[in-house]
């Protein structure tokens, strides 16, 4: 047999650099949430998520050329902690996402739940220009529920953030209850 039977087959497999990759039906996972789509935070609100769609190839999107383009936009995955967070059993991933649109900064927590199928962003949250994040976890503690008095485990995301412009740049832990596709929480610094 001559190998070139085999080459077009094995270039379907193997992704050229820049190509996008679908991940639909699998699971979530660290190379999975690097290449899905996510819809950025909407200015001005720190949950509310805009309805068109960003996809990331290799963790990253960049829209023409900063500082030269008007329309300028980039958006890259950092850091990534995986769990599950709505307690169905399957790995679920808090994603920290970068995001530039012309002169706009934003520094934003994505959570991206396995939905049979594939990995799908369903909820954000969006902090002021200028907030890093240090550490990002998310799990699932026993908490007692306000009405009922009883223990239930509740899907939370935690957050170390600092900001230079705010409060001297000293360090926060922040932690996001996710109640209904939403992170429940108060942002750690003042818009």
């Amino acid at each position: 047999m001559k190998l070139n039977h085999f080459l077009p087959a094995l270039c379907l497999l193997v992704p050229l650099p820049g190509m996008a990759v679908a991940f639909a039906n699998l699971a979530v996972s660290a190379e999975t949430v690097r290449n899905i789509g996510y819809h950025p935070a909407v200015p001005g609100s720190p949950d509310q998520m805009e309805v068109r769609t960003i996809r990331l190839v290799q963790g990253l999107y960049e829209k023409g050329r900063r500082l030269v383009d008007q329309d300028y936009e980039f958006l890259r995955a950092g850091q990534i902690a995986l769990g599950d967070l709505d307690g169905d059993g399957d790995t679920d991933a808090a994603v920290i996402l970068y995001y530039m649109k012309g002169d706009r900064k934003s520094t934003q927590l994505a959570v991206v739940l396995d939905t049979k199928g594939g990995p799908a962003h369903v909820a954000s949250r969006a902090f002021i220009e200028g907030t890093e994040v240090m550490a990002l976890k998310l799990g699932r503690p026993f908490v007692r529920d306000p009405k009922t008095g009883m223990l239930c485990r509740v899907g939370v995301v935690s957050v170390e953030v600092s900001n230079e412009t705010c409060c001297n740049g000293q360090g926060k832990t922040m932690t996001y209850r996710f109640e209904a596709n939403r992170l429940v929480g108060q942002d750690p610094f003042p818009r």
